[in-house]
């Protein structure tokens, strides 16, 4: 009988442990990169503010499909069944919500920075909203290894279709 009760609480003590260490990591984390974008902010902006676009340049999208509402194409229809659609638009903003998993809520946007001299600087962002639980806050650890690569890849494949657009027109 001591046995299981020492058993028990120390598992009780172990998890309030890991609880407390993973209450001082954030519930909020934010991953961004940028790139400087030699072409005009219209065409840049017309890449990012149209999902049926989003195959051209938006790492994965070119086999995903493109999901339509209303005769139009709204967004396109992730692997784990969310929806990546445009929640807000502006001349130098663009919110795409949709970037939930099964535990984690998040979205994700664009901004263009500058116009000048034909330069557009976008800067790629992802947030993630994170609840009290342990396993959720030391997951957030991984996030820039698994995210950070991707929107690399996905920045220069806007870049060289930006270019390659504005050198058309």
């Amino acid at each position: 009988m001591r046995g299981i009760l020492f058993f028990l609480l120390s598992i009780l003590l172990l998890f309030l442990l890991v609880t407390g260490l993973g209450l001082f990591l954030p519930s909020h984390v934010t991953i961004s990169r940028a790139v400087n974008v030699q072409a005009p902010r219209a065409t840049v902006h017309a890449l990012l503010a149209s999902p049926a676009r989003w195959q051209q340049w938006f790492p994965g999208a070119d086999s995903l499909p493109l999901v339509k509402k209303n005769d139009r194409v709204a967004g396109i229809a992730m692997p784990n069944g969310n929806m990546l659609t445009i929640r807000s638009l502006s001349d130098s903003t663009i919110v795409v919500q949709g970037l939930q998993t099964a535990t984690v809520d998040g979205d994700m946007g664009f901004k263009l920075l500058g116009a000048a001299s034909g330069i557009v600087t976008v800067q790629w962002y992802m947030n993630f909203y994170f609840d009290w639980y342990p396993w959720e806050r030391f997951s957030s650890l991984l996030l820039e290894n698994k995210f950070g690569s991707v929107m690399e890849r996905g920045l220069k494949q806007l870049q060289q279709q930006a270019q390659s657009d504005a050198s058309i027109n």
